[in-house]
């Protein structure tokens, strides 16, 4: 089995690619926002992302369940929360 990113043994390189995305996802930094989130205390900080997480969950099984409308919805949260990558690739024949 592979080791997890955070346990690498080789040494990191950045690549012209790797350089590439860092500085696009910089640019994508809105300092406004980052103003309002450093005034946050870190339970709301917690509360924001799990709500972002459950609404992006939400979304997921909205899809799912438009591709699939014979998944009950716990069956839709079930897939979604375990990964649809998995899911599918399971599914294949």
């Amino acid at each position: 089995m592979k080791n997890p990113s955070y346990q690498r043994t080789e040494p990191f390189v950045i690549t012209d690619e790797i350089r590439r995305e860092i500085t696009g996802a910089l640019a994508e930094i809105d300092l406004a926002q980052m103003a309002i989130v450093s005034k946050m205390t870190p339970a709301e900080r917690v509360s924001m992302a799990l709500s972002m997480i459950e609404a992006a969950e939400d979304a997921g099984v909205v899809q799912l369940r438009r591709r699939q409308p014979e998944l009950s919805e716990a069956e839709a949260y079930r897939i979604v929360r375990g990964g649809l990558i998995a899911y599918y690739r399971d599914r294949q024949p």
